[in-house]
């Protein structure tokens, strides 16, 4: 596996309609994308995207309210968790095709959040919607 990029960086927030307002209008970023019935929001935080998702709003394993994880992207999800299971690494959600992506959530020695990721449109990085 090899990590080429960061993709975003991810919080998880307690009530996004109360955070959302925080980081849009208080530090002045720019909404990118809000998913609201997945408790999605994505914020313009150059040179990444910072990503907010509410906590208990899916059962999929995230990091819990307060967390924070760094998504990396990798050309293939389901092996690269293969390889980090087979190296006795904690897997906290397993592989996800969300339609847009392929993620998962591994832990790192000290139990820290890092979510495996791969966009289905190939690409990685920064993907900044705004021309």
């Amino acid at each position: 596996m090899e990590a080429k990029a960061v993709d975003f960086v991810q919080y998880t927030v307690s009530d996004l309609s109360e955070s959302l307002p925080f980081y849009r209008d208080t530090l002045g970023l720019d909404v990118e994308r809000h998913v609201e019935e997945y408790g999605w929001a994505e914020l313009a935080l150059p040179p990444t995207t910072l990503a907010l998702h509410e906590a208990e709003s899916d059962d999929l394993g995230e990091p819990d309210e307060g967390d924070a994880a760094i998504a990396l992207a990798v050309d293939d999800v389901e092996e690269a968790v293969a390889e980090l299971r087979e190296e006795g690494r904690t897997v906290i959600q397993e592989p996800l095709d969300t339609g847009v992506c392929d993620m998962a959530t591994v832990t790192d020695p000290d139990g820290n959040a890092i979510v495996l990721h791969r966009r289905h449109d190939g690409t990685h990085g920064r993907k900044d919607p705004f021309p």
